[in-house]
């Protein structure tokens, strides 16, 4: 709707005066702790490009890594198998109350909770050319894959040691970053060699965490097939390959602050004019 150009000056003049009044979203909170639990290991950055395994995974060390270009890995045994359902954690907390705590991932929330259907479902939607290339037509028959005549490549297991590289907090909405490869083969730990290899350099996958927000009993899931994600800028100094990329989320709902009711804002406005009117007739009197 077209509104006269004299009430749009009204309204601007309004808003101006006031915006000191107007809502505005909460300013990011400061990470003030962390807490840890399980098999934890911490990357730490030794230069420009570089991270390696820290000698310890000590609270500092933890927060250091996260506000760095290191990362913090969840379960790294996990990769050889399933064997231990409780989850490695790591949990961050902020000057304004709020905390987001990360997971491992364990065989139940692959098979029991739905995950495994929907993580294939999600990575045969992305790349459909690829998997159809094997012959597969659906993500019910990647996963049917991945459990028999690919099982070896254990895929599931190695997507189950999430590494968190940064986590941040800003008014109820969290964002975080899983550090990850570049491709799904190196991802997969495939040499050049392999059959495969091809096939899934071609891809991009970020391994999967579980999150809770604000000491809440539910896990949800966070795992991306490359959108929203950039280079790190960083390498293990070890294989040249491992933590090369970052994979970004943003969950929660942020919050802002009380705004005051249109009529107060209004009657504030009129006050200001009716004091201003008032000093403009005093001079002239």
């Amino acid at each position: 709707m077209v509104r006269p150009l004299k009430t749009l000056l009204v309204g601007a003049s309004v808003i101006t005066g006031l915006s000191a009044f107007s809502g505005a979203p909460a300013l990011a909170a400061s990470l003030t702790g962390v807490s840890t639990t399980g098999d934890v290991r911490v990357f730490e950055q030794i230069s420009p490009t570089e991270l390696q395994l820290a000698g310890d995974a000590s609270d500092p060390t933890v927060i250091n890594a996260l506000g760095s270009k290191g990362n913090v890995e969840l379960d790294d045994n996990i990769d050889g198998g399933f064997a231990n359902e409780t989850p490695s954690t790591l949990t961050a907390n902020f000057d304004d109350g709020s905390s987001i705590m990360f997971g491992s991932v364990g065989q139940a929330d692959w098979f029991d909770n739905g995950l495994a259907n929907a993580w294939t479902d999600g990575i045969y939607g992305t790349y459909t050319a690829q998997f159809s290339s094997l012959g597969l037509s659906s993500g019910t028959e990647l996963l049917g894959a991945l459990t028999t005549s690919l099982s070896s490549y254990k895929v599931f297991e190695r997507l189950s040691d999430p590494n968190i590289a940064y986590v941040e907090s800003d008014g109820g909405e969290y964002s975080f970053g899983l550090a990850g490869h570049t491709n799904f083969a190196t991802g997969l730990s495939l040499d050049k060699n392999n059959p495969y290899y091809d096939l899934f350099a071609s891809m991009q996958a970020s391994e999967v965490a579980k999150y809770s927000l604000d000491g809440g009993a539910t896990w949800e899931y966070a795992y991306s097939f490359g959108e929203n994600s950039e280079s790190s800028g960083v390498v293990e100094v070890g294989d040249g390959i491992s933590h090369a990329r970052n994979f970004n989320f943003t969950v929660g709902e942020k919050t802002v602050a009380d705004v005051p009711e249109p009529a107060s804002l209004l009657g504030l406005a009129a006050v200001g004019g009716v004091f201003a009117a008032s000093k403009r007739r005093k001079a002239i009197a």
